[in-house]
């Protein structure tokens, strides 16, 4: 019987390698560090959750200690995804881009098209052979005409986090459509203490991604399977955005601050008890774990409501480390990749996390973590859960479609500006063409 090992064990082993494989990972015998003449920088995306904050952290020094490298070599920089997105490009054109860094949302796919990453096909496909190997979706993430430029980090699928508690107390089973849905919401929300739906609709990624889930569930998508021909004008899309406008108008079940939330609006307004549904990935749940354990034992990850055609799908995003060429110390941030995906130390981030995400690695949900029953729904989203850009791949030009915030502009067009949903989609629809023009791979 394998000995699972916890993140006091990981720790305590920093300066040998029984965390880690049998064999020394190579980049293990290359200790020279003595004459570095520049830190190792490790940008790190806070997770919502701060116990998996605080295991990232430490995981990093551990490895910095048995790589023979000085904690002062070291620049651990923990970055809000508000100012990420910023910092990068800043960083980019600097020429000063961080060794490390993890983040999602296909950024691999644009840096790796700007020329920015190191390719780091040998490490993926070492790491492939661990623990059942990586899910399809996360290898799509990272992998171009054969080669990788990122490795897989872990993967979320958006359930439908929900007060229990509330539907319960009024004997409302968790709503199977979009319709019933609107109407639970409308029934059990006491505004302005309570409100049916944290939806957010600040520019922000949380924004484009709950946008895309509605455009899914009523028919319509971004790309069609080519990855190249663009389809966001569609009636699917015009009917999503007009009931959109009319949760947060008509049926006023979003909060009227939505529109200028960041990704921690949402998280907040559950976590303060101020909305009853948030489509989210399970940063809320694991950060109950710690802050709220009332709370937490109210709160369920149900499936999607399903849109008019009976259809009903989640997002799931992924997550990567990426390693950039304009590193000094190429091998030492490989080594680092590689530490933190070793699944033993996987294992203690996700599962120690409090699910905060999920591993990549297909071989690594048959622990009784993620057999408690609110993970019930986790591997039916994962099976039948799309990325951004589905049926299209992750790419370049669906990155940038991500990044610079096109559905949630979109959305404030008709929310804000009072513009039609069909001028509004079009709009968006036609700045999409353009994004994908400058990317002729997609």
């Amino acid at each position: 019987m394998k000995v699972m090992l916890t993140r006091r064990d990981v720790l305590k082993q920093a300066g040998t390698m029984a965390a880690l494989a049998t064999t020394a990972p190579w980049w293990l015998g290359r200790r020279a560090h003595a004459a570095r003449r520049e830190k190792l920088v490790v940008w790190s995306q806070p997770a919502l959750a701060p116990q998996v904050d605080r295991l990232m952290k430490e995981q990093c020094y551990a490895y910095i200690k048995q790589a023979g490298i000085k904690e002062d070599e070291l620049a651990y920089v923990e970055i809000g995804t508000p100012q990420w997105l910023p910092k990068m490009v800043a960083s980019l054109e600097a020429g000063n881009p961080p060794d490390v860094a993890r983040y999602g949302s296909a950024q691999v796919s644009l840096y790796r098209a700007q020329g920015h990453l190191l390719e780091v096909t040998d490490l993926v496909e070492k790491l492939q052979q661990a623990a059942g190997g990586f899910f399809p979706i996360s290898l799509n993430a990272v992998m171009h005409e054969g080669k990788a430029y990122g490795v897989p980090q872990s993967i979320s699928p958006w359930p439908l986090v929900t007060r229990l508690d509330l539907l319960q107390a009024a004997k409302v089973d968790p709503p199977k459509t979009w319709d019933a849905f609107i109407e639970v919401c409308k029934k059990l929300q006491k505004p302005p203490k309570l409100t049916g739906f944290g939806m957010c609709l600040g520019l922000h990624t949380d924004a484009d991604n709950n946008i895309m889930n509605l455009i899914w569930n009523h028919g319509g998508q971004l790309v069609e399977a080519d990855s190249k021909t663009i389809v966001l004008n569609s009636p699917g899309t015009v009917q999503a955005v007009k009931v959109i406008a009319d949760m947060y108008h008509k049926h006023k079940i979003i909060p009227k601050g939505a529109i200028s939330w960041d990704n921690q609006g949402n998280n907040k307004a559950y976590q303060s008890r101020q909305v009853i549904f948030v489509l989210n990935p399970s940063s809320i749940y694991a950060h109950l774990a710690e802050s709220d354990k009332e709370l937490y034992d109210v709160t369920g990850m149900m499936l999607s409501p399903a849109g008019p055609s009976g259809v009903a799908i989640e997002e799931v995003t992924t997550a990567e480390w990426m390693v950039f060429k304009k590193s000094p110390y190429p091998e030492v941030a490989k080594g680092l990749v590689e530490y933190y995906m070793d699944p033993e130390n996987l294992r203690v981030v996700m599962e120690e996390g409090g699910g905060r995400w999920g591993p990549p690695y297909k071989g690594m949900y048959e622990s009784n973590f993620w057999k408690q029953p609110n993970f019930q729904h986790w591997r039916v989203m994962l099976e039948r859960g799309r990325q951004f850009a589905s049926p299209g791949n992750p790419s370049a030009a669906s990155g940038e479609v991500v990044a610079t915030g096109v559905l949630s502009r979109m959305m404030h067009r008709v929310l804000v500006e009072s513009w039609e949903a069909e001028k509004a989609v079009e709009e968006a629809h036609n700045k999409v063409v353009e994004i994908y023009a400058r990317y002729p791979e997609g």
